[in-house]
């Protein structure tokens, strides 16, 4: 598998972290995942047969449709570049190499899909628990993918670009581009966890794009793969003079034909400015699509809150602009109107926690450089599922770290995550980061931890 690249991944992090305690967490909900469509469907008396014999093979599986998970730890992957084809091998992505899931590596025609087709497709993500910071991933199968007939491998499977994700309720949403293909496919997402378990959710959906002479624009598509290419022209010229390539409709094939063919060469998708190249061909070819809805930003207008020439959704999905509450709206505009920051703190009133405190104790000081202990009290009233301590140091910096591991950052700022053993902190509980400094001990400033203030305990 070719490495995962930069193309429309996007990352975000959800305020606070919050969780009652359930660690369940999500799949897709549209298009609906073979686990999500075996669970809704009921897993005792599923209406599908074949699903329900599936199902019998592990019925613990469906009833935990929200765990089809895998394992990326911070300490063995870079999380920002998973080599997921070394966790999943192929034949194992349905089930994301997780034994209790492998009924779902089932190949067969009989899988139930949901009707696409090319171009952008907003994509919903049932969530029980969402989850503090994530990246989003999509991958379609290849137009020479025999869906059904053989195993889902990596080496086909495409990767496509990522919208801006929002969370409301329990349901994050997306959009993908989705590029030309017919007839059936898959579609294959992982949601990945930024954390020191780095747990993966793994998402398999089947759609079907049809077949191109109901979905696709382009009558010189002769072997309606979604595409006027080589292949139209070779069956076009080996028609020549018969009525075999005549797209016309004058009842033979000639030079109006090839003409008509060449015009309609490239993708049989969408158009929006009508020159001829298609929206999906215009954007491979390097049409800016910032915000990744598979519409060349030529073509539509945005909002651009603060008037800095750059749409608020691309602002968001570059990561150049903060978006804490995932309204696709940034902070700063949010803050600038007056009613979103009352304290004045410059976080978002709905983004942060009250009830965090913090006591710092100097332990050893030799002149040069000190250990120092950070203890934090969660008496917000709710619980933390993984943490994320930031903060200034002006007289000092930190060399390294205990019950927690040191992010490098180039900001200069100190940022410190929990272990894999910690990060569950819930009302009256506390955690102690321990440290060894160069420099000499002063308090942390601005302190934050999951973006909300902490106060020096009294």
């Amino acid at each position: 598998m070719k490495n995962i690249n930069g193309i429309g991944i996007v990352a975000i992090a959800l305020a606070g972290g919050i969780t009652t305690g359930l660690l369940g967490h999500g799949t897709l909900s549209d298009p609906p995942s073979r686990i999500y469509r075996a669970w809704e469907g009921g897993c005792m008396t599923n209406p599908d047969p074949f699903l329900q014999g599936l199902i019998d093979e592990d019925a613990d599986a469906c009833w935990n449709w929200n765990e089809l998970v895998n394992f990326a730890p911070a300490d063995t992957y870079d999380q920002f570049d998973v080599p997921y084809d070394q966790i999943i091998p192929d034949g194992r992505l349905a089930s994301a190499n997780n034994p209790r899931f492998f009924a779902f590596d089932t190949v067969s025609d009989q899988w139930p899909t949901t009707p696409v087709e090319p171009g952008s497709f907003e994509m919903t993500i049932y969530a029980s628990t969402p989850h503090n910071p994530l990246k989003m991933y999509a991958f379609v199968t290849t137009p020479d993918h025999a869906w059904g007939q053989e195993p889902l491998s990596w080496g086909k499977m495409q990767q496509i670009p990522v919208g801006p994700i929002s969370l409301e309720g329990n349901e994050y949403t997306f959009s993908v581009t989705l590029p030309p293909r017919v007839g059936k496919h898959s579609i294959y997402v992982i949601w990945q966890r930024i954390d020191p378990v780095g747990e993966g959710f793994y998402m398999l959906a089947d759609v079907d794009f049809g077949v191109c002479s109901d979905t696709c624009d382009c009558v010189s598509d002769l072997d309606l793969n979604g595409r006027v290419d080589g292949g139209d022209m070779g069956l076009m010229l080996g028609a020549w003079g018969g009525p075999g390539g005549d797209v016309n409709n004058d009842g033979v094939t000639n030079g109006a034909d090839l003409g008509m063919l060449l015009g309609e060469w490239g993708s049989c998708s969408p158009d929006c400015d009508a020159d001829g190249v298609s929206d999906y061909d215009a954007i491979q070819a390097g049409a800016a699509d910032c915000n990744f809805d598979g519409i060349p930003d030529g073509c539509q207008e945005q909002v651009d809150c603060d008037g800095d020439g750059v749409w608020d959704a691309c602002a968001i999905a570059a990561g150049d602009v903060e978006d804490c509450n995932t309204n696709l709206i940034p902070d700063s505009c949010e803050i600038a109107d007056g009613s979103g920051d009352v304290d004045g703190n410059g976080v978002l009133d709905e983004c942060q926690i009250d009830g965090f405190t913090y006591v710092w104790t100097v332990n050893d000081d030799w002149g040069t450089g000190f250990t120092a202990d950070l203890t934090i009290e969660n008496d917000s009233g709710q619980c933390l599922s993984g943490w994320e301590a930031l903060f200034a140091a002006k007289t000092f910096t930190v060399d390294s770290v205990w019950n927690g591991k040191l992010v490098p950052r180039d900001d200069g700022l100190i940022r410190i995550v929990n272990e894999t053993w910690n990060g569950e902190v819930c009302q009256g509980q506390s955690f102690t980061i321990g440290m060894l400094c160069s420099g000499s001990p002063s308090p942390p400033v601005d302190l934050m931890l999951n973006g909300s203030p902490v106060e020096p305990a009294p």
